[in-house]
């Protein structure tokens, strides 16, 4: 069914819906092969959208394994970087998954992948091969068992449950494998906790299509923590530095909300800002002062927040649409949108509720 695919995908290359797409490929497959082509289809606007694979279109692919796995940017650079620290080591990547990372890995070394679940080892031959590394060696099993004549680890450790990536329902778990005691990079969650994490290693928090997509460990390393945000044509790095000094926020300023990757690093970019407060990543600069890692507002006015004053407020800016953005805030925007007037000539604006200088503040801005 591989040719069958790739023709229907390059006749149906953006989503649209399937029930009449479905009752055609019904009256030319079994019901089976119509679903799966389907599925594939289906799969194959998620792959595009998420950028999850460099050439997806004859790619076959499993639903969690397309959603968890590593999009090619972010695999790309983790390849690249395996090659630059161990460069001419044997290494041996535990969980393969779909290919995610192994056909960027495909593209800077040999290595031998494993992968336990058998509809996704199947899929991963597939993939390899059809992205022309069907040299690479792919087992089945337990990847920590595998490990004898390895020089260097790469795991993406997978969910045990659908709970949330929590540090005891990994397989395999990350100290398993530190406990090896080889040079190792592992692919973890960025809601991590720093404090388990081995003494010494490198952190890296890396931010694609807005949002911090994984938090990468190095082993060894000089225990630095860097940022990564994906852009056009390349990488931003930033590496975590001290908090800046409390300033005051006015109108007039610029407020800065950082991108996920640099709050999670703590990087603190633009160099030039101050926090609003002690318990949040805000930054305030001059007015003109931008950065590739905020999100930047020119501050309009500041004011309390109680519904009665954002009621005056909205009615005073007369904003349409009206953004609703919080930081250090207990309030749902949606809900409290139900509340507001309805603007009709202000143009965009943004309703900014967050904590300035430990007092819950109404900012009333514009983005840059």
């Amino acid at each position: 069914m591989d040719a069958e695919l790739r023709q229907l995908r390059l006749d149906h290359p953006h989503p649209e819906p399937l029930m009449a797409l479905g009752q055609q490929l019904r009256r030319r497959y079994s019901s089976e092969q119509a679903i799966w082509l389907l599925q594939q289809l289906e799969m194959y606007w998620d792959a595009q959208r998420l950028q999850a694979f460099r050439q997806p279109l004859e790619l076959h692919f499993e639903a969690q394994a397309l959603q968890m796995g590593s999009r090619w940017p972010l695999a790309e650079r983790r390849a690249l970087e395996l090659a630059q620290r161990y460069p001419g080591l044997w290494l041996l990547e535990i969980g393969g998954g779909i290919g995610g990372d192994s056909l960027e890995l495909a593209r800077t070394r040999a290595f031998r992948t494993v992968e336990q679940e058998d509809l996704r080892r199947r899929y991963l031959e597939h993939n390899l091969k059809t992205g022309g590394f069907g040299e690479v060696e792919v087992r089945g099993g337990d990847g920590l068992t595998q490990a004898k004549g390895a020089q260097v680890l790469y795991a993406d450790p997978a969910r045990r449950n659908a709970k949330g990536r929590q540090w005891h329902d990994l397989a395999p778990n990350p100290a398993d494998l530190w406990n090896l005691g080889l040079p190792c990079c592992l692919k973890l969650s960025p809601g991590l906790d720093e404090s388990q994490l081995p003494p010494g290693c490198d952190l890296d928090y890396v931010s694609h299509q807005g949002v911090c997509k994984e938090a990468t460990v190095w082993m060894p390393g000089s225990g630095q923590v860097r940022a990564f945000l994906h852009g056009q044509d390349a990488w931003l790095v930033a590496e975590r530095r001290q908090p800046p000094p409390l300033g005051p926020l006015e109108p007039g300023m610029w407020l800065h909300e950082p991108d996920p990757a640099a709050i999670r690093a703590q990087v603190w970019e633009p160099r030039q800002g101050w926090r609003v407060d002690e318990r949040l990543a805000l930054l305030a600069t001059p007015a003109g002062l931008a950065s590739q890692w905020t999100q930047a507002f020119e501050v309009l006015e500041i004011a309390d927040a109680d519904r009665k004053n954002l009621i005056r407020l909205q009615k005073k800016y007369d904003f349409q649409p009206l953004e609703i953005k919080k930081r250090g805030f207990d309030v749902e925007p949606e809900e409290l949108r139900k509340k507001l007037p309805r603007g009709r000539g202000g143009g965009a604006g943004v309703l900014y509720l967050t904590r300035v200088g430990g007092r819950h503040r109404a900012v009333i801005c514009r983005r840059v």
